[in-house]
Parts: C-alpha cells; sequence; structure tokens
C-alpha cells in the first residue's frame, strides 16, 4: 500500500460508516411509514364496513338507538381516522428527512472516494515524472561517460 492510499481511508471508512447508519434509518422509517399506512387503511376499512352495515340495518326495522348507536362509533372512528391521517403524514416527513440525510450521506462518500482516486492518479504522475527524471539522469550521464 502507498503512502497516499492510506491518507484517506480512515475518512472513506468513516463516511460510509455514516452512511450505513442513514441506511439503517431510513429502513426504519419505511418500516414505521408502512405500519402506519396499514393502521390507516384498516381505520378506512373497518369505517367502510360499519356505514355498510348501517346501511342494511336502515333498510329493516331499527330502533332509533340503535341508529345513534351507529352515527356516535362512526364519529369515534372519524377521529381515529383524522388521528391516524396526521400520524401518517408525520411519519412521511421523517421519511423524507431520513431519505435527504441518506442522500446526502452517500454524496459526502462519493466526494471522499473521488478525492482518493484523483490523489492517487497525482501520485502515479509525480512518480512517473519522477522515474522519467530518474531515467534521463542515468541516460545523460551514461552519453557523458561514453562521449566524454
Amino acid at each position: 500500500m502507498k503512502p497516499g492510499d492510506f491518507r484517506y481511508e480512515p475518512l472513506l471508512k468513516y463516511k460510509a460508516f455514516i452512511e450505513e447508519e442513514k441506511m439503517y434509518e431510513l429502513a426504519g422509517a419505511t418500516e414505521k411509514l408502512d405500519m402506519e399506512e396499514k393502521r390507516l387503511f384498516s381505520l378506512e376499512e373497518i369505517q367502510r364496513c360499519a356505514v355498510e352495515e348501517l346501511i342494511e340495518r336502515q333498510a329493516v326495522d331499527v330502533s332509533p338507538h340503535e341508529i345513534l348507536m351507529y352515527q356516535t362509533y362512526l364519529y369515534h372512528i372519524d377521529l381515529e381516522i383524522e388521528t391516524q391521517r396526521m400520524k401518517v403524514l408525520e411519519t412521511q416527513r421523517l421519511y423524507d428527512e431520513k431519505r435527504a440525510s441518506l442522500i446526502i450521506a452517500t454524496q459526502d462518500r462519493k466526494i471522499v472516494e473521488k478525492v482518493k482516486e484523483n490523489d492517487k492518479a497525482k501520485m502515479m504522475e509525480s512518480e512517473k515524472r519522477a522515474d522519467k527524471k530518474a531515467l534521463d539522469e542515468t541516460g545523460t550521464s551514461r552519453y557523458v561517460r561514453e562521449n566524454c
């Protein structure tokens, strides 16, 4: 391993570690968002079924007290749905933040990789120049020795 290779390696490992942490955070946020969306869907499904059942019951002779109970139940489900929609929006915002954070971490890692590659290329070019200079000096001194 050449000296220039080691120079950026700790920073690159750190940036890769940060990127991996952000990936895990995003995975957790994705899982939570899915869970909240499923809960919202199930609440909406419960509401739909309750409305259908109320319509069926109203088709037959049903007491006003029972209709009032259904309406109260539907009102509470509506409140839960609204609360759950707020949770979904908040979780979506958190997911977007985590995603943006991951994008930034990935860009940072790629920048360090690019700097490392550029530094390595410069070092190789410098080595080539030094080798060429040494060969030129060797050739020149050999020419001087043989011809003078």
